[in-house]
């Protein structure tokens, strides 16, 4: 029976805590590891401590300092360009061949932030406010804990006094060390928004490297809900652009009388769902036409998203490279923080191809996206794999990637597209073909492979993830129901879950429900897996992958309500 085989990933789904846990099968392991490893994040210096460093350690990789550009190689080149224009037009069909220059290592692509824009103007276009410009200081900088760390390289032609803009990985991102050959002072800045920029007093063309670090948190990270946030930025719009937005939150299902975090994943859900193809009829606003029609390739997602999240208070900027365009937004994060967080939109590209990307390895967010993922999104054809386990993430959208085959633990099917026979979605989720034996020798290969690592002894189960209701919360009582297909799953396959929010009273159609794997031995440390929307009646149906790096051990899966202004929260394991 298939239970007898060596089982990556089991879990029990635990509907109530006095359920007792269920013994686990699986072949004989070795004694479990003395403690957990962190992550590491660390400069690592050469022969000469106050040059630039030989290596960086991010995560288990060990980094060499990338080798000086020559003329005539792939080494990315920047000069001085106008601000390219941001707005609503009407070629929503698919992209053709996109290209992305590779700067930094480990690889972001396709997230390298070139141009950051914070404000909406009138007429509905994309500006860069440049609040906060101030110059970067020129002594070195050490990492910090929850910061990870990047190799940029690039060159950059430069003339006498004006501005380069330089490539970043986040809005808070800073440079910790950098070294230009030839060696001249360069002015480096950075605005409110996070663009870099690069200027010299003479006209040269230099090679620059550097350090550059960026917050985990803001790559993935789950997201919580409090009512206070320490907003960075302040957007507003022009009161005609206002109404005009203020318009769109209802055909949208989002209010300013929700919690934030409820917002962002309702803004995520509907501008994810965006499919290219002919744009809509004209009608009196291009806005309007823009944001319902749901048509459109990555820039028309940014941009209404941008446009609707600014309508709210909720800070976010559109960022653009050579390739692609996202947002960023202040997100609150599960741990009572707030933070800038990346937010792919998705896109439409026929194919991407990727340039300078050899011999680099590719980064993977330590966190699972915490966003809805609709069928608009994610359903690119691409099977891009890092250390035999899929990125989970699609590129721009594109249906074929090129460039990356001479990365480091990275694989591809032939020019990008599945080998396997997989659907685009199924292969960015994990999900491994069903009924075939070389699956269940992998899987077996792997337990061996990392058994020391991963195992641990089991402890009864600590669900609970919503706090108890105050007295004083005249909301309606609510409660969460979870009926899982199966007890127990395979690691990075799926699974069908379903469930209903019960209430007394109160409208509980377009509720977000979200899908949490609990580690009984870390309780606080859960994985958003996805997020489920209710019907009329409350229920609810889904299909979440398990986590293809997840311990082995029982979890618990729990159902998670986060609560409307109308109802309480509640979950599946209270009940």
């Amino acid at each position: 029976m298939r239970l007898n085989l060596a089982i990556a990933l089991l879990f029990v789904a635990q509907v109530s805590a006095a359920n007792p846990p269920v013994k686990v099968r699986h072949e004989p392991l070795p004694p479990p590891p003395s403690g957990h490893r962190p992550r590491t994040e660390e400069l690592v210096a050469g022969d000469d401590p106050k040059a630039l460093a030989a290596a960086i350690r991010a995560g288990t990789a060990v980094i060499a300092q990338p080798k000086a550009g020559q003329p005539g190689d792939k080494t990315p080149v920047y000069a001085p360009r106008a601000t390219p224009h941001v707005g609503i037009d009407r070629r929503t069909g698919a992209d053709g061949k996109l290209h992305y220059q590779s700067v930094f290592d480990p690889e972001i692509v396709p997230f390298k932030r070139e141009l950051a824009f914070d404000r909406v103007q009138p007429d509905v276009t994309m500006a860069q406010s440049g609040a906060g410009l101030a110059e970067l200081p020129p002594q070195p900088l050490e990492p910090q804990p929850g910061r990870e760390l990047f190799w940029g390289h690039l060159r950059i032609k430069l003339a006498a006094g004006e501005s380069v803009p330089l490539p970043s990985v986040a809005p808070d991102s800073r440079i910790l060390q950098w070294q230009a050959v030839p060696q001249t002072p360069l002015s480096l800045r950075r605005d409110q928004a996070g663009n870099f920029s690069v200027t010299a007093k003479v006209a040269l063309d230099v090679d620059l490297r550097f350090v550059m670090d960026a917050p985990s948190t803001y790559f993935a990270a789950p997201l919580g809900s409090h009512a206070t946030h320490r907003d960075p930025e302040k957007p507003k719009l022009d009161p005609g652009l206002q109404t005009r937005a203020q318009a769109l939150w209802a055909p949208l299902g989002v209010s300013p009388r929700q919690d934030r975090k409820d917002q962002l994943l309702v803004l995520a859900d509907w501008f994810r769902s965006f499919t290219p193809g002919l744009p809509p009829e004209a009608g009196q606003d291009p806005l309007a036409d823009l944001v319902l029609s749901k048509k459109g390739v990555c820039r028309h997602r940014a941009l209404g998203f941008v446009v609707v999240a600014h309508s709210l208070g909720i800070p976010a900027h559109y960022v653009m490279n050579d390739a692609h365009a996202f947002v960023e937004v202040w997100a609150p994060l599960a741990d009572g923080r707030d933070a800038w967080q990346r937010l792919d939109l998705g896109g439409g590209a026929e194919s991407l191809d990727v340039t300078a990307a050899e011999n680099k390895r590719m980064h993977v967010p330590e966190q699972r996206d915490p966003f809805p993922r609709p069928p608009g999104y994610g359903e690119d054809g691409t099977d891009i794999r890092v250390d035999g386990q899929p990125i989970g993430q699609p590129l721009a959208g594109a249906r074929k990637v090129t460039g990356l085959g001479q990365m480091n633990g990275v694989t591809t099917g032939a020019d990008g597209v599945p080998a396997n026979g997989q659907s685009g979605a199924d292969a960015n989720a994990g999900m491994a073909p069903s009924g075939n034996p070389s699956v269940d020798d992998a899987r077996r290969q792997w337990l061996r492979q990392h058994a020391q690592e991963f195992a641990a002894p089991l402890q009864p189960p600590r669900p609970g993830l919503a706090p108890p209701p105050s007295a004083q919360d005249a909301r309606v009582e609510t409660h969460t129901l979870l009926r899982p297909s199966a007890p127990m799953a395979w690691v990075g396959e799926a699974l069908e879950i379903a469930g209903q929010v019960v209430a007394k009273s109160g409208k509980r159609d377009r509720l977000q429900v979200e899908i949490w794997l609990i580690d009984p031995r870390k309780p606080l440390q859960g994985r958003l897996l996805g997020v489920a929307v209710t019907a009329a009646d409350g229920t609810f149906k889904t299909r979440v992958a398990m986590p293809a790096d997840a311990d082995l051990t029982a979890y618990d899966l729990v159902a998670r309500f986060a609560g409307t202004s109308a109802l309480r929260p509640s979950d599946s394991a209270q009940d």
